[in-house]
Order: structure tokens, then sequence, then C-alpha cells
């Protein structure tokens, strides 16, 4: 039982750690002048060349349309809409402030559940809540110029739309519920965001050179692999207690900024990451005692 526990942590703190990776090969290919939607459909398209084999070979050819197909369209065309935001975020943010920013989505879940899933969320988690996003604001910093230039906060904005995008996209996860297949899932989102995002990859296309054609594989491969370790990990841990875990990519979004960019959180950035996480911890504590009350056995 043990060896299962290590091994399902290893798994996701490893997929967790590499994400950054891809980030920062998008956030590089901005530098060659490739543009955000190219920049996606290399990411998707990859995923989708990655993950065809290997749902045939795990469920073959029936699992090509999902149940519940229209909801998990919208689901993958709210990802796509999340990850073109966060690309565009990355082209004047730091690696660093963008994945502190994204740490936002449990907050944002927490508020949106109630509407959305009919969740009851009390008065203490809305204080976290509320606080958080105060953090949130120590990080992007509207209308300080000192030290954050407006091209920063705009990405700090364009970061903060990517996170509710995002926050969407696990909402609808929530309510699909562990009806399809993880491989079937990635692999049907995959199918539409390649779907959709090529009319704009067209639009403004230059033929990639070698490089930035690794490196659109490249972003694509390591989504893929840190997908895979971390649904790995669920056959070894709940996905509740693999939830902090997801803080872990600021050491490697924070690790990459400073080496390959140059990028370092400055003292405010760090005091308002501190107090995302925290707020997200407290938040993951309160639901996974409200989770354990409500399966607890009757007196």
């Amino acid at each position: 039982m043990e060896n299962r526990l290590i091994l399902g942590f290893a798994l996701a703190a490893f997929g967790t750690l590499i994400l950054p990776i891809g980030d920062a090969l998008a956030k590089y290919l901005g530098t060659l002048d490739y543009h955000v939607f190219h920049v996606v459909w290399g990411r998707w398209a990859s995923h989708l060349v990655i993950l065809t084999p290997v749902l045939l070979l795990r469920h073959g050819p029936k699992a090509w349309i999902p149940e519940r197909a229209g909801l998990h369209s919208l689901r993958a065309l709210v990802m796509v809409s999340a990850t073109a935001l966060y690309f565009f975020a990355l082209r004047t943010l730091p690696l660093a402030d963008a994945a502190a920013i994204l740490f936002c989505a449990p907050l944002i879940i927490t508020a949106l559940s109630g509407m959305v899933l009919g969740e009851h969320v009390g008065p203490r988690r809305w204080i976290a809540v509320v606080v958080g996003l105060g953090g949130m604001l120590l990080i992007v910093r509207p209308g300080l110029g000192a030290g954050y230039d407006e091209d920063s906060q705009w990405g700090g904005l364009l970061a903060l739309l990517a996170t509710l995008a995002l926050s969407g996209y696990f909402l609808l996860t929530r309510k699909l519920a562990r009806r399809t297949p993880a491989a079937v899932t990635l692999w049907y989102m995959a199918l539409v965001a390649t779907a959709v995002t090529t009319p704009a990859a067209l639009w403004v296309w230059h033929a990639p050179d070698l490089e930035a054609a690794l490196m659109m594989f490249g972003i694509g491969a390591v989504m893929t692999l840190g997908h895979f370790f971390i649904i790995g990990a669920l056959d070894h841990i709940e996905a509740s207690a693999m939830a902090p875990l997801t803080y872990l990519e600021i050491v490697t979004a924070t690790a990459i900024g400073y080496f390959w960019f140059g990028d370092f959180p400055d003292a405010l950035t760090w005091a308002g990451c501190a107090v995302v996480i925290g707020a997200g911890l407290f938040v993951f504590t309160r639901e996974r005692a409200a989770a354990r009350r409500a399966h607890a056995p009757a007196p």
C-alpha cells in the first residue's frame, strides 16, 4: 500500500513539474515571431498525432466518438480558448507570474460551483476565494506601472481570462464525471481542438523551420506526457490527495523563467503567489473535510 502511494505521488509530481516546459517552448516560439494561432495548432495537432495510436491500441475504433460528444466538444472549445489566451499572455508575462495566476483556478471553480453544479459553498470558502483573488491582484497589479509595465499588465489580464476558461473546463470535467476513459477524453479534445484551430493557423501560416517544428511537436509531447503521468497517478492515489501537488508547477516555471528568459519573480509576486496558494490549500482542505463528512457512515 505504501509503495502504491509513493508511486502515485511520484507520478503526479513528475507530471506536474514537466508541464511548464511546454509553456516555455510556446513562449520561446513567440520570440521567433510564430503567431499564437500557429503555436496553438501545433500544440494540439501533435497531441492528436501522439494519442491516435494509443487510443487505437487501448480502446479500438469504437472509441472515436465518446458518450455525450456535445459536452465533450464544448469542453474542448473551452480548453482551446484557455490555451490560446495563456499563450498570448506568455508573450509579455514571465512564466512564474503566469503560472501563479493559473493557481486561482481552484478558487474560481469554488466560486462558480454553486451556480453551475449546485454545490454548497460556505462562508469560509467564500472568504478564501476573496483573499486568494486579492493575492492575484498582487501579481497582476492593475494600474501600477512601477516594475510592471503596461504590456505585462495586459498579459496578466489575458492569463486571468485563461484561468477563467480553465475553470470552465474543470467544471465541465466534473459534469462529465468519469463517464469516458481518460485516453478517449484527451484524444477527442485534441481532435476538436485541431479541427477548430486549423483555419486560424492557415490564416497566419508560414512554414516553420526544423527547430520550430520540433518545438511545436515538443509542446504537444510534453503536455501529453504530463497528463498521462497525472492520469497514471490516479490509479494509486485519490484525486483529492493529488490536488496540492499542482502548485509544484511554480518550481519549474520559476527555474525555466530564470535560466532561459532571465525572469525572476519580485517580492510582491512571491507574496501574491503565497496568498493564492494558501487560499487554494484552505479551499482544498475544506472540500476534503466536507467530502469525508458526506461519506461518513450514519451514527
